[in-house]
């Protein structure tokens, strides 16, 4: 499984947070481009494509198997 750090982000009082630089950059992800949050066990997950669960799972799997 591929993990890196790529910055970190604080939660505002009215529940907004900036997603870094750095993980902007990696993953090509712009201004008014939609992010997707799912909570897989205790773990916040955040994709760039609407995946219905099932998929996400699978997509989890697969990563952790590399």
């Amino acid at each position: 499984m591929d993990i890196r750090f790529v910055g970190k982000a604080k939660l505002t009082k009215q529940g907004q947070l900036t997603l870094p630089f750095e993980a902007r950059q990696e993953l090509k992800i712009e201004a008014d481009n939609e992010l997707y949050w799912y909570l897989v066990d205790d773990h916040l997950v955040i994709v760039k494509e609407l995946l219905n669960p099932k998929d996400l799972e699978k997509a989890l799997k697969k990563s952790n198997k590399k």
